[in-house]
């Protein structure tokens, strides 16, 4: 199943995540200190309304990096190229509607956000027609980055992805210090989206130009057809995406802005904790697009299961001592002022977010073999559950309503994968649902057993929530659990091997 390309793919995800992580944990305290909230919660909105021009992606890198995996593993170096440059093309005009799109946004600006202040009007329509068209501009030469997954090569993105981040972020850094505008925050991450954009052309000129060849004339309609049709449900998902996390962040900056910069704290947590969860699987899609060709269903169904299992004891392994101690690693990051105000959000959506990355591996493997069309009614009745809650909660007890929505339509998705879309899609992905629940589910479930037993030692608002002795207990109990329920003995096995070869 190229085991060893999924753990190196898994590996450079990671290490693109955990050293963007740094720059993650510097850069919020010091927006949080040289701006004033109100200009933090538009600088947020900014960011997330300039973010809806990649969807207009329509999953077309994930259909690069399918697509180029099965190409390449048949050793079709036309099918690559003519992938690559189909897909370029495509995504030029996605380009060109993404600029329309952001021009709409920023005229829309004070009828989107009639709570903030007139004075921020401005700035912030000049910051996010900046920051817009920079990220349109990119959208094309993301292509070339899907190669490298789809050849599974991942050293080249992981490096250049690391090094924009670090430096974007130290240039924010130094910039805040001179009290800046932020139509001059906004010049320096649109220089470095465009900057990004371009290096990724020439990295794949340089390491992977040898597998796939890329020319303008090289569009064929046969290859768009097939792309465009792959990406049709994909786009239906990214649509649902928008709904379930898109718009949480902007419906608090419309129905409760005085609230947007502390909920989005909370939501900059949880989601760096779910990219990484994501980045740790997201080579299983070209692994299992190349396993579809020499495996069965059955293969590819034990592979969801059990990726399920290893995904869940780091969802617990890692989620748990962020819920315990919400409070005092916001306190110690943002200030007990953002910590007082974001720890309730932080609780509630990441709780929504564990449960909704439960079914993740499986929605990696439907994407992979191409029945996405059949497990389509998950995404979509998490859409709507999460879009109307969230609307008509946040008008009862504002920011809160927007976290409970999440968690809502969290619950609807794994319910409707377990029910409904793993019967559709049994010709592809075999999965015993009895199985999925105990081995992939129940099993690594039992990690939160000493959190209950916790419970009542919480001290909700504290640094240290809970006495140390209690906390130590707590921790060795979780990771014991974790080893020798949660795992089988032959993966510890091969987990104790692979750590005796790295020393």
């Amino acid at each position: 199943m190229q085991l060893r390309k999924i753990l190196q793919g898994s590996g450079s995800n990671l290490i693109r995540v955990f050293l963007s992580a740094l720059v993650g944990i510097v850069l919020p305290p010091f927006l949080v200190r040289h701006l004033s909230p109100p200009e933090y919660s538009a600088w947020v909105l900014i960011l997330q309304l300039s973010a809806y021009i990649s969807l207009l992606d329509l999953g077309i890198q994930t259909a690069i990096s399918k697509f180029i995996a099965e190409y390449d593993s048949s050793g079709n170096q036309i099918g690559c190229s003519r992938v690559l440059s189909t897909s370029f093309r495509i995504l030029t005009f996605a380009a060109l509607a993404g600029m329309g799109l952001i021009a709409i946004l920023t005229w829309q600006v004070p009828q989107l956000f009639h709570q903030m202040p007139a004075t921020l009007i401005r700035d912030v329509r000049g910051a996010l027609l900046l920051i817009g068209i920079s990220v349109a501009v990119s959208l094309p030469f993301n292509a070339f980055l899907a190669v490298f997954i789809g050849l599974q090569r991942y050293g080249f993105p992981t490096i250049l992805l690391t090094i924009s981040k670090v430096l974007s972020s130290g240039t924010l850094v130094v910039l805040l210090l001179t009290r800046p505008t932020l139509l001059q925050l906004a010049a320096v991450i649109a220089l470095f989206n465009v900057g990004t954009a371009f290096a990724q052309f020439l990295g794949w000129r340089k390491f992977a130009a040898d597998k796939t060849d890329f020319s303008w004339a090289m569009y064929e309609p046969t290859f768009a057809i097939q792309i465009l049709k792959y990406c049709g449900v994909l786009t239906i998902w990214s649509l649902s995406s928008l709904l379930i996390s898109g718009l949480d962040t902007v419906l608090v900056g419309h129905y409760d802005f005085r609230n947007t910069g502390y909920y989005a704290i909370a939501s900059s947590v949880t989601n760096f904790l779910m990219v990484a969860v994501g980045n740790a699987f997201g080579p299983l899609i070209p692994a299992i697009s190349s396993l579809q060709s020499v495996g069965s269903a059955k293969q590819i169904g034990d592979v969801a299961v059990n990726t399920t299992r290893y995904c869940a004891i780091i969802l617990f392994l890692c989620g748990l001592p962020v819920l315990f101690g919400s409070y005092g690693l916001l306190s110690l990051w943002v200030g007990k002022g953002y910590a007082t105000q974001s720890a309730t959000y932080l609780v509630v959506l990441l709780v929504g977010n564990m449960i909704r990355q439960l079914g993740y591996p499986y929605a990696l493997a439907v994407v992979a073999t191409g029945k996405q069309h059949l497990a389509t009614i998950a995404a979509v009745a998490e859409a709507v559950v999460n879009i109307s809650l969230s609307i008509w909660l946040i008008q009862r007890m504002g920011a809160l309503g927007v976290a409970l929505g999440t968690l809502a339509g969290a619950i609807v998705s794994i319910a409707l994968h377990v029910t409904v879309s793993m019967h559709f899609t049994r010709s592809a992905i075999l999965i015993h649902r009895p199985q999925f629940l105990m081995q992939g589910l129940l099993r690594p479930l039992v990690c939160i057993l000493p959190s209950l037993v916790l419970l009542p030692f919480w001290r909700r608002y504290a640094l240290v929530p809970a006495p140390l002795p209690a906390l130590l207990a707590w921790a060795v109990a979780t990771v014991a659990l974790a080893l020798l329920l949660g795992l089988k003995q032959s993966e510890r096995n091969r987990m104790w091997s692979g750590i005796a070869r790295l020393l």
